[in-house]
């Protein structure tokens, strides 16, 4: 199971790691956290390419700094995204253990 930790909760990520290897989850799941720099994404970056980015890469996005109104807001994205006809997966970079199998962002 790996996540994508938005910049503003980087912290948080740390603690909750912390508290999943003293309960012993990792002897039970793969769990790993990756921040934006790890995978080289801006901080700045669009709410639609980090939804992409983390969708291609089943990653779970753990955010509370992302915006809820416009074209490319997370809140539409997923609104969009998360209808049966664009169930479909959208075809963007891949992060495999520190190699990208495809750039661009």
């Amino acid at each position: 199971m790996n996540f994508l930790v938005d910049h503003n909760l980087e912290g948080h990520a740390l603690l909750l790691a912390g508290r999943i290897t003293t309960l012993g989850w990792l002897d039970l799941l793969p769990i790993r956290f990756f921040t934006f720099a790890e995978i080289e994404l801006p901080i700045a970056s669009d709410d639609r390419i980090l939804w992409r980015f983390a969708q291609a890469n089943q990653m779970i996005l753990l955010t509370a700094n992302r915006s809820m109104k416009g074209e490319n807001s997370l809140e539409q994205v997923m609104r969009e995204k998360n209808t049966e006809k664009n169930r479909e997966r959208e075809i963007a970079p891949r992060f495999n253990g520190g190699q990208w199998s495809e750039r661009g962002f």
